[in-house]
């Protein structure tokens, strides 16, 4: 492992969503002595009013220096950006103009010294020979040019492309993403992603318990554990669980998408996001675990978690 060094990481959520590499990664490296700065999601301004009620403190956050989480480890929240930045090259220039000072200011705050770039954001080379940083990693997580929303694939592509080329080294989480980006890398690694066996190993053990919220629930039970959004295949759900009244089917996380079709139906239980400490019980319910990613380009270029 690292240690040592001062970090600075782009990511694409923020601190306390639902955790995945970006979190974990930082966090153990900041654990290993490594000073680790985590900037949160970029959020433009159309999307900050959908998000009114519930992140409206967003718009003056950038205001505060970061904070501190753990030892060695700050969150910052950048100003909220304009929108189109993936569908424009000029509005993503113009976003990171702005957005390159605001980092280094604090990255001097924080008395920072030639740190490790290590960016999530496909769309962020301009950030590259801003910061002061002696090494740069882009991990690459998912097909970002086919990912849905304010985006055009092909703006995506072309800027992902030029910050391959400008980094040190490139870790990748699925086969098909090794493939399609290797031939710009200097330096790639797949690495997908794996599980945190220990936790997960508490599933068969008779300590475990149920929640009583879903012990009236009758079996078989299918069940999701995830992020319910745009990837998930929400007709397909749909046709199981009107062929099949007699399942039940749990879906265990945070509703990101249009779930209408299937919300009303006696069978389907929408039990929102559970604290990860917990969620060995949820599963321990379970009798069928399903990964219902919709087949596209996002779900060939993604590892599961």
């Amino acid at each position: 492992m690292l240690s040592g060094h001062d970090i600075i990481c782009i990511s694409t959520q923020d601190w306390n969503d639902l955790w995945t590499r970006k979190q974990r990664f930082m966090y153990w490296l900041s654990q290993q002595g490594n000073r680790v700065l985590y900037i949160e999601q970029q959020l433009h301004f159309l999307g900050y009013i959908k998000r009114l009620n519930t992140r409206w403190k967003r718009i003056a956050s950038w205001i505060n220096p970061p904070r501190k989480v753990d030892e060695n480890l700050y969150v910052y929240s950048l100003p909220v950006v304009l929108p189109f930045s993936q569908m424009f090259s000029c509005l993503n220039g113009i976003n990171y103009s702005l957005i390159a000072p605001v980092i280094k200011k604090q990255i001097q705050t924080l008395g920072f010294k030639d740190p490790i770039l290590w960016t999530y954001v496909p769309v962020s080379d301009r950030l590259i020979g801003k910061l002061g940083e002696k090494f740069v990693i882009y991990e690459c997580v998912d097909e970002f040019s086919a990912s849905k929303g304010l985006v055009r694939g092909e703006t995506v592509r072309r800027l992902e492309e030029q910050l391959i080329k400008k980094t040190d080294l490139v870790i990748v989480t699925a086969q098909d993403l090794l493939d399609s980006k290797r031939h710009l890398a200097k330096n790639i690694h797949l690495i997908p992603n794996g599980a945190e066996v220990e936790h997960f190993r508490k599933v068969i053990s008779n300590d475990t318990i149920i929640p009583e919220e879903i012990a009236h629930i009758k079996h078989p039970i299918i069940g999701f554990l995830g992020s319910v959004s745009y990837w998930i295949d929400i007709p397909l759900i749909q046709q199981i669980a009107l062929s099949h009244p007699e399942w039940s089917i749990m879906m265990v996380g945070p509703i990101r998408t249009d779930v209408s079709k299937i919300e009303g139906l006696p069978n389907v239980y929408f039990l929102g996001r559970k604290d990860y400490q917990l969620l060995p019980g949820y599963v321990k319910a379970f009798d069928v675990c399903i990964n219902p990613y919709i087949m596209d380009g996002v779900a060939e270029g993604c590892s599961p978690l």
